[in-house]
């Protein structure tokens, strides 16, 4: 598993990011009404890349979700019925 420090760091660079994003497009939405159009754009980028860091997390681990424990049991609960089956039918 990646250690969590990686996880943190990266949701912190993100944010830190996206924060400094609408000065970085001030320029670039010179032409839109009192740079309206700069609010919407950083939300989609936002969405965007912390969508994709929620995807890389959920990929990294992806057996968080599932009941490992309850899956180990069962499987454990059904060999140790097979191992109980042996010598039985072997009537001599």
């Amino acid at each position: 598993p990646v250690p969590l420090f990686y996880s943190r760091h990266t949701a912190r660079f993100i944010s830190i990011w996206l924060l400094f994003l609408p000065f970085a497009l001030y320029g670039q939405f010179g032409d839109s009404w009192n740079h309206i159009m700069m609010i919407p754009a950083s939300l989609l980028i936002s969405v965007f890349l912390f969508g994709i860091e929620e995807l890389a997390t959920q990929l990294e681990e992806p057996f968080t979700i599932l009941p490992m424990q309850g899956f180990c049991d069962k499987i454990g609960a059904n060999c140790d019925e097979i191992v109980g089956w042996r010598g039985q039918g072997l009537d001599e």
